[in-house]
């Protein structure tokens, strides 16, 4: 019984493995995070995901003792095929860590699902090493949005349709959340509307082939799943060639459009409630001396 378990998750792994490298946006975004956590040799890491095993099992590619944190049932079913040391459900409000036990804290797609954002934050700020560094992946806000955030809405991938508590933050609300306790050096954003307009509508045409998040194999997945595996990989093999020349095109040509995801590197430093001085008009100092609105690219 044990060897066909072991047979039937690496199957499943290869699949998912398959589907992984037709995946643009899954893709870039493990670029960008490998890119900002750096050397994990001999080092402790915690990760704390949305549940995408495959990120998971390739962050631990790089060496390194690592722990998995996920915030549900489902991120755990589908961790559990990909990782083998032991995955935890994070509950209530504190990691059950001493101070000062990591390296490195990634979070990946997983802060807009934590409804005290900021008692979380601290946490992993208690867990780091004091010259420990905090990396985080989220989606980005859009203020204004013609492409791909009423495309969300219609194909049933909006944030609320997948139960988060906000549907991400602009580069100011991240930093708020940080500022008291890390230093936030390096902020990048990616996935343009050129990619992220047709990757959703490929995203839920996959959630329909599969019946499911098609990136997070459950506690059931058979063999009979193998089947629409198969259908999605052909249909992943199709686009993608497509998708890889809109990628292509968004970091040759719009280089300079801010992306719908951002990912940021955070240096760990004393714990400090910062209050930013705040003018007449609503404005803080530092946006004040730039003449422009923090999280935003237009002048006031």
């Amino acid at each position: 019984m044990k060897a066909m378990d072991d047979n039937l998750r690496n199957e499943v792994v290869r699949w998912q493995e398959k589907l992984f490298k037709r995946s643009v946006r899954r893709q870039m975004r493990l670029r960008k995070i490998k890119e900002l956590i750096g050397i994990t040799t001999n080092q402790n890491g915690l990760e704390i995901t949305a549940g995408d095993g495959v990120i998971s099992a390739r962050l631990r590619e790089g060496g390194g003792r690592w722990k998995t944190l996920v915030l549900s049932n489902a991120a755990k079913a589908s961790l559990d095929w990909f990782v083998d040391d032991q995955v935890e459900i994070f509950q209530g409000t504190a990691i059950q860590e001493s101070d000062g036990t990591y390296d490195v804290v990634v979070i990946v797609d997983a802060l807009e699902r934590v409804r005290d954002d900021y008692a979380f934050i601290k946490e992993c700020h208690r867990v780091l090493k004091p010259d420990g560094r905090l990396v985080v992946t989220t989606a980005r806000k859009m203020g204004f949005c013609l492409g791909s955030c009423p495309v969300r809405s219609i194909v049933g991938l909006s944030w609320h349709a997948k139960g988060l508590e906000r549907p991400g933050y602009t580069s100011g609300e991240l930093f708020e959340v940080l500022k008291d306790g890390f230093d936030v050096p390096e902020t990048d954003s990616y996935s343009t509307c050129c990619v992220e307009l047709p990757g959703l509508l490929c995203e839920a045409a996959a959630n329909k082939m599969t019946g499911g998040a098609y990136n997070m194999p459950g506690e059931n997945t058979g063999t009979g799943q193998f089947y629409h595996y198969t259908k999605l990989n052909a249909f992943a093999t199709l686009v993608y060639p497509l998708m890889w020349v809109l990628a292509k095109l968004e970091e040759k040509l719009l280089f300079f459009v801010s992306g719908h995801n951002m990912v940021a590197k955070t240096k760990r430093r004393v714990w400090r409630v910062r209050k930013q001085p705040v003018l007449i008009d609503g404005r803080s100092i530092a946006e004040a001396a730039i003449n422009t609105k923090i999280g935003t690219a237009a002048p006031f």
